[in-house]
């Protein structure tokens, strides 16, 4: 690590003016994870500064359709929602939004509307011809939709990266910060990034950190059953117990480093000295590589060439990876074995 960081911009509260927001129809297109928290959320802010703003919610004809109903949100058609709206979240699978953006959504776009992301992904590798008179703005939590809501009903907020990737009408940077409050980021705080800089990292956690992070849980249990300690006890430890997430949580209180004074010394002196003599170099070269091909668009080529082929390459691979998969059985013994204990069993 070397050089300067870039500066670094953060928004709170103050930052955010509901009001820009003010006789608007705002369009959710979907409503899953991250569609239905936002759109609860940004209700419930609107409502609570008494703006006059509408949601439309448009989403496919499966149980999103029906718990938007539930809601109180009617249901409209992705076209019908796009005709009506001034600002459209486009919240379904990245996968999916080049073809429903060009059928559903652009015919119905008008000059300086908003269109709000969630992933940069379709911005880096340029799968959406978009239109120069619209602004286009990434408003994207740090966190499941679940804990979106969760922290906003707790009123305590959580993070976001935000960015104006276009701004036709000049006023983008106010339009996306009065949606970051309404949908409650800013209480903890929203920190500027680029689409593609939030794309590369997205994408880097998931096939670099989570996958040495996967291998390293699949061999340490390997290698432990192969010693001859117990798997049940294994998968308890590594994961099960739920510390290590307690770990990670510590971590984003108190930091990498001073999170480790929470363990005994005996933890800290062997988990520094093991560290120190592991051969970091292949792990490195493996980030590098993902790094590298992320940004030269090898990835978005080599996965955009595998859903035009039908799939078929990532079922086989879904398929390998259960039954592969060790865990789920040492888990059910694990789990059924405490059930019975507090049964009494």
């Amino acid at each position: 690590m070397s050089g300067e960081p870039p500066p670094l911009r953060v928004f709170g509260e103050a930052d955010g003016d509901l009001g820009h927001l003010a006789g608007k129809t705002i369009a959710f297109i979907g409503y899953g994870n991250q569609g239905r928290a936002q759109a609860l959320n940004l209700r419930d802010s609107l409502r609570a500064g008494s703006i006059d703003g509408g949601i439309v919610v448009a989403t496919l004809r499966d149980h999103t359709w029906r718990d938007a109903e539930a809601d109180g949100f009617p249901p409209a058609t992705v076209e019908d929602a796009a005709k009506r709206s001034q600002v459209l979240f486009l919240l379904v699978p990245d996968e999916d939004l080049p073809e429903i953006f060009g059928a559903q959504i652009a015919p119905h776009l008008s000059e300086h509307d908003t269109l709000v992301v969630a992933s940069g992904y379709n911005l880096t590798y340029k799968e959406i011809a978009f239109p120069a008179n619209v602004d286009i703005v990434m408003l994207a939590p740090r966190m499941i939709g679940q804990k979106v809501r969760e922290h906003y009903e707790r009123g305590d907020g959580f993070y976001s990266y935000v960015s104006v990737e276009q701004d036709a009408s000049g006023h983008a940077w106010q339009t996306v910060l009065a949606l970051a409050k309404g949908i409650g980021t800013l209480k903890l705080g929203a920190i500027e990034l680029s689409a593609e800089d939030e794309t590369i990292i997205d994408l880097l956690m998931e096939q670099g950190f989570g996958a040495i992070l996967g291998n390293l849980v699949f061999q340490t249990l390997d290698a432990g059953i192969q010693a001859g300690l117990p798997p049940e006890a294994l998968v308890l430890e590594l994961y099960l117990s739920g510390e290590m997430a307690g770990t990670f949580e510590a971590m984003a209180e108190l930091g990498f480093a001073d999170q480790a004074r929470l363990h005994s010394r005996t933890s800290q002196y062997g988990g520094m000295t093991r560290s120190i003599a592991l051969d970091r170099e292949p792990i490195r070269k493996h980030l590098e590589k993902v790094i590298a091909e992320l940004r030269d668009g090898t990835f978005a080529r080599e996965w955009a060439a595998e859903r035009a082929a039908g799939g078929k390459n990532f079922e086989q691979l879904r398929s390998l990876a259960g039954a592969a998969n060790p865990f789920s059985p040492i888990e059910a013994r694990l789990r059924e074995a405490l059930r019975k204990a507090n049964e009494g069993r």
